[in-house]
This record gives C-alpha cells, structure tokens and sequence, in this order.
C-alpha cells in the first residue's frame, strides 16, 4: 500500500520521541525539536519520523566509535540489506529492494542506484545463496571493544533462519553487494561448525529432534560482550576469543 513512502503515516517508518515529553499531538510524550520534519516542516509528514522507506527493521545499532546508525531490514522477495540511518534518510521501500528497483514484486537486476536522494544499503544479499533455506536478515553489532581480538572493529549480522553469522570491516564499509561479506564459524574444540550445527547437537543431547531452522538472535552485554541466541536449543551462547594453541 506504499505505507512506507508515505510520510502521513506511521508504518514503514522509524520513529524518534521524547517519552518524558508532551507536544505531541495527545499530549502523551514529546517530539524532539532536532526531529528532521520539525527541523524543515513538511504539512504531509508526521513530525515523530526520523527515518523512512524500511520495510521489515529487525534490529539496528549504533557504532560506538562513530556514533553511525545502522539497520538491519528483511527484504520481500529478493534482497536483504544492512542500512545506515540518518536524519531525514529515505532507505528505498518499496520503489525499492536494496540497490535494485522494485515493480510489482519483481527486482530489477540491471538497474541499480539510478535515483538521487535514496539512503542505499552497506551490505546486501539474494534469497539464492546457497547458505540459507529462507533468508531473512538480522543484527546489528558493532564490536568495538578489545577482549575479543579476532572480531575488532567488525560489523556483525547475521542471517535468523539458518543462523549464519557474517562480517563486514566497520571502517571500510562496502557499498553494497556481497563481495565484501565474510562467514564467522564457531571453534568446537578444533572443528569449524556453524550455530545451526552446534543447535542440532544440543539437540541430540537433549534428545530432541534435530532443529531445521535456528532462528538467530543478538544481544549485547554492558561490557560489550556478544550473545548469540535462538530458538531452538534453549542455549545463550557468549562469544570468547579463540583459544590460542
């Protein structure tokens, strides 16, 4: 219904209030005065919008070092992306999917960037790879902390279905595409496994069948620390620098 275009209304937005304020329309919270449609007023556009055109945000982040925004949006049939977010920014959906253009539910794989204006993805990737059963995107770390040396200066995210975990290099974003992506895989006890591997053993431990899917989660610790999580084994998992031999 190109709710997500649309800046009368609240869907397909990212929005940013003051819960301790009251100038909102009921009066029930605040609307920051930095706000970009309180900043340069639009008659059409809700003043709680910070950001627009997403279509399925499951998790964003802020770059500690940077103090970057950045989104991790499920795509509808073909792209999955990694987005910065600032003020005002316009992330494409649905005249888009990712890089490429968006016409009733077709991407078009020979056009890419081609309007001015638009916020385009760091990361993005196609429902066809190989490494996933169903893509749906996830995320966001940003690890900027020491104990874990081999993950520094790193963008974390990762794929919910299949569990799989990737990188990028946070000082040298990419501009798009999967060139730059690398896979992060788990040392278990000198043996390369993906999380899904390591759910599906839990899984035989626990005498339970064997997980298809992982449905991958995030979290993040005071300190910085790295949680892994899903819904299949009933295991939070803490990321630790790789034993040295």
């Amino acid at each position: 219904m190109n709710l997500a275009q649309n800046l009368g209304s609240a869907f397909g937005k990212i929005l940013r209030i003051d819960p301790l304020g009251n100038n909102s329309t009921n009066g029930h919270y605040g609307i920051p005065a930095s706000n970009p449609f309180v900043v340069k007023p639009n008659p059409d556009a809700l003043r709680e919008i910070y950001a627009y055109g997403v279509r399925n945000p499951q998790r964003f982040s802020w770059d500690a070092k940077t103090g970057r925004l950045f989104l991790a949006d499920i795509g509808q049939n073909a792209v999955e992306e990694i987005s910065p977010v600032t003020a005002g920014a316009n992330l494409g959906w649905n005249k888009w999917e990712g890089s490429f253009p968006y016409v009733k539910g077709v991407v078009d794989p020979k056009q890419q960037r081609t309007e001015a204006g638009m916020t385009w993805p760091v990361v993005e990737y196609d429902h066809r790879d190989p490494l996933f059963q169903r893509a749906a995107i996830t995320g966001v770390v940003i690890y900027r902390q020491t104990a874990i040396p081999q993950l520094q200066n790193l963008l974390l995210f990762g794929d919910n279905p299949s569990g799989q975990i990737f990188y990028v290099n946070a000082d040298k974003l990419p501009e798009g595409g999967q060139a730059a992506v690398r896979q992060v895989l788990f040392n278990d006890k000198g043996t390369k496994k993906t999380l899904l591997q390591l759910i599906t053993e839990a899984n035989t431990r626990q005498g339970k069948e064997p997980a298809a899917r992982a449905d991958l989660r995030f979290g993040e610790g005071p300190n910085g620390q790295v949680f892994i999580l899903n819904k299949r084994d009933g295991i939070i998992r803490l990321l630790v620098p790789e034993a040295k031999p």
